[in-house]
């Protein structure tokens, strides 16, 4: 596989998170249609963390220019989140382990 990109997104949420599960259920099934995207991974306990693959970074800067994500992060910031961190690398090398 050739390299690819990873944008790590790490949050803490506020007290106020009406709205928060169906709009990440909605920004899921949207980032998926969207060119470039190869995938997510996530988790929530305490910290949040979700990390999501790209082709490039044409790819990433599209998906975080979108109209319907950018309504997301507006809410993100004013309402759910009390923090939050983006990290973007580059996937030079993978390897996993999985048992039978």
């Amino acid at each position: 596989m050739k390299p690819y990109y990873a944008v790590i997104f790490t949050s803490l949420l506020s007290e106020d998170t009406k709205g928060y599960s169906e709009m990440a259920l909605k920004m899921e099934d949207l980032a998926k249609k969207q060119p470039g995207y190869l995938g997510f991974e996530s988790a929530r306990e305490g910290v949040g963390i979700t990390v999501s693959y790209w082709e490039s970074l044409e790819d990433i800067k599209a998906w975080k220019a979108q109209l319907e994500h950018l309504k997301a992060q507006k809410f993100g910031r004013s309402r759910w989140y009390q923090q939050y961190t983006v990290r973007i690398c580059k996937v030079e090398r993978e390897y996993s382990f999985r048992k039978k």
